[in-house]
């Protein structure tokens, strides 16, 4: 079924982008060397009681330095030449980030939630250590109403998957959320974006009911203030599946 041209974040552009992530040309040996002398830069800068967010800064600064997919600027076309074996950039990857996420300040708003996510996105594309995976969604499921669609738009990295996202990621992170909000404002927010990412998913012709559901009914019955983001996810998944076989019905009566 053909996408409109309005679905901007379409999960088959987070495909081709996922394609593009693979061995990066930025990370060497002296990025692994580097980080080392980094960790206790932040050690002795928090030991002066510098503000968290400028120490969450001042990583984040760094981060994107070294592993670019971080800073949220689209890769494609950038390329220095270099190459190296994709099981030995995976490795320091991993190690990367890993090392970040232990490193940061543990204050809820002290780096962007954008940075999280992004964080967390890569450290399921390079199946960086359970604890660490579990810290970082944590971490997002606090900064959940800061959200943007495109935060939540995690690739399935899980060559079993049969799905383009990683749904079970995002509704991880939800129930973070939902543990420690108080409700209000915040909770309709995150509502919305949820029934947006829906319909997102519900594009993905894999999808089964019960994922769709599981994550629909993950919400209380007092997040929405009104269904209709819920109904419009609940359409498309409805007309990917069934449009198709009703159009060939038709051409055959």
């Amino acid at each position: 079924m053909e996408k409109s041209g309005e679905k901007g974040l379409a999960i088959s552009e987070w495909s081709n982008q996922n394609c593009q992530i693979t061995v990066d040309p930025w990370f060497d040996d002296s990025s692994i060397l580097d980080i080392d002398y980094f960790v206790k830069t932040i050690a002795t800068v928090k030991s002066k009681d510098v503000r968290p967010d400028l120490v969450g800064s001042i990583i984040t600064h760094y981060a994107s330095k070294w592993l670019p997919e971080l800073s949220g600027e689209k890769l494609a076309g950038k390329n220095t030449g270099k190459s190296e074996n994709f099981g030995s950039s995976q490795i320091k990857k991993r190690f990367f980030v890993e090392t970040l996420a232990s490193i940061l300040p543990q204050e809820k708003d002290s780096v962007p939630c954008g940075f999280v996510f992004r964080l967390l996105r890569t450290a399921m594309a390079v199946g960086a250590e359970p604890s660490c995976r579990v810290e970082l969604e944590q971490r997002a499921g606090s900064l959940l109403e800061h959200a943007t669609l495109h935060d939540l738009m995690i690739p399935a990295f899980s060559h079993t998957s049969r799905t383009l996202l990683d749904l079970q990621v995002v509704l991880r992170v939800l129930t973070k959320f939902l543990s420690s909000e108080e409700g209000g404002a915040t909770i309709v927010k995150v509502a919305k974006l949820i029934d947006c990412y829906l319909a997102e998913a519900a594009l993905d012709g894999n999808l089964t009911v019960m994922e769709f559901e599981g994550l629909a009914a993950a919400l209380p019955s007092h997040a929405r203030a009104c269904e209709d983001g819920l109904y419009r996810a609940i359409d498309t998944y409805l007309k990917v599946r069934f449009l198709p076989l009703f159009i060939i019905l038709c051409t055959l009566c």
